[in-house]
């Protein structure tokens, strides 16, 4: 296990610290190569973080950003993670800011994944930073429990960059970045909230399942995983 676990007194000195060290990561890549990337998650969490985020003057027109997941919908949907970064984060110091989207004009990520694939060719690898949220049924990215297309997307020999994920219902399909690709990075930062997410991952760090996908993330000896966490 490779969990190394950072508690904040407040949400505001978390996203303080996280801030720092983002870009410390960032500057430590364009140093080395002229340019950065960052895989960064969707949902309402790390919103607030982004917006801090834009507002910091950086060299962000060197940098690159992807999300780790996507659900198969147009870039304008309320739903999609693209929308959410580009209007948390592209914008005040950040406008320049690279941006490689997850979705095509595919019907759906099975038939689209050929060619969401070729593209994140063209992104700088591996990223300087992996930022993940996790759920409370233990998911991180788009890799949900009790899933085939999850086990796909953690088997050590998927060498694809990104899976299509389907689920049960009226959910709609998604595309995630596989479990190697976000190992194959340099930095995995994992923003939590609450005593209740606290638990879980205290849980998943103990043993590997499939009933708690981020227990992968957690439970392996390539990478660290540096959790901010507040309550």
């Amino acid at each position: 296990m490779l969990l190394q676990i950072n508690k904040f007194e407040s949400r505001k000195a978390l996203i303080a610290s996280l801030t720092a060290d983002v870009l410390k990561a960032l500057s430590s890549g364009i140093g080395n190569r002229s340019v950065a990337s960052m895989l960064l998650a969707g949902g309402s969490t790390p919103g607030p973080f982004y917006e801090h985020l834009s507002k910091q003057c950086f060299s962000w027109d060197k940098v690159w950003v992807a999300p780790t997941d996507e659900r198969w919908v147009p870039p304008t949907h309320d739903d999609s993670n693209e929308k959410l970064i580009r209007g948390t984060l592209i914008k005040n110091e950040a406008a320049k800011v690279q941006y490689m989207s997850l979705k095509s004009k595919a019907d759906n990520p099975v038939t689209g994944q050929i060619e969401i694939e070729n593209k994140l060719k063209e992104l700088p690898w591996p990223p300087e930073v992996v930022l993940l949220g996790m759920g409370e049924d233990g998911h991180v990215a788009s890799l949900f429990p009790g899933l085939s297309d999850t086990r796909d997307a953690m088997s050590i020999q998927n060498t694809q960059r990104c899976h299509p994920v389907r689920r049960e219902g009226d959910d709609v399909a998604r595309i995630s970045m596989t479990l190697n690709t976000l190992l194959n990075s340099k930095r995995i930062f994992l923003l939590c909230y609450g005593e209740k997410k606290l638990k879980i991952l205290q849980k998943s760090a103990k043993e590997k399942t499939d009933l708690l996908p981020v227990s992968h993330l957690l439970c392996q000896n390539i990478l660290p995983v540096i959790l901010y966490w507040a309550k």
